[in-house]
C-alpha cells in the first residue's frame, strides 16, 4: 500500500509489538455474524475492496452497501467458501 495519507502513514510506522490505536468502527453488522479481518487479509483481500481508496483517505467511512449478499457475491467472484457457518454459528 502506497497512499498518501497522514493516518496510514502513521498506522505503517508502528512497531510489530506497538499498543493498539484508537480505531473508529466503520460497518456495523449483527451480533450473529462473524467476521475477521485477519482471514481476510491472509487470503489477500485488499482493504480498498470493502473501504475503498484507504491510500488517498484520512478517515475511512464506508464505501459498499454490507449485506450479507454482498459478502456472498464476493466470496463467489473470488472462489472462497459461502457455507453458511463460515460466518454464522450455527446452533445444535
Amino acid at each position: 500500500m502506497t497512499g498518501k495519507s497522514a493516518a496510514l502513514d502513521a498506522v505503517r510506522s508502528l512497531e510489530k509489538d506497538a499498543k493498539p490505536f484508537p480505531t473508529r468502527q466503520v460497518y456495523t453488522i449483527p451480533d450473529f455474524v462473524f467476521f475477521s479481518h485477519g482471514k481476510h487479509a491472509q487470503a489477500d483481500v485488499k482493504c480498498d475492496a470493502c473501504h475503498g481508496n484507504v491510500g488517498a483517505a484520512d478517515v475511512i467511512t464506508p464505501a459498499v452497501k454490507m449485506s450479507m449478499m454482498w459478502c456472498v457475491n464476493c466470496h463467489k467472484a473470488s472462489r472462497a467458501p459461502i457455507t453458511c457457518n463460515l460466518c454464522h454459528e450455527l446452533s445444535q
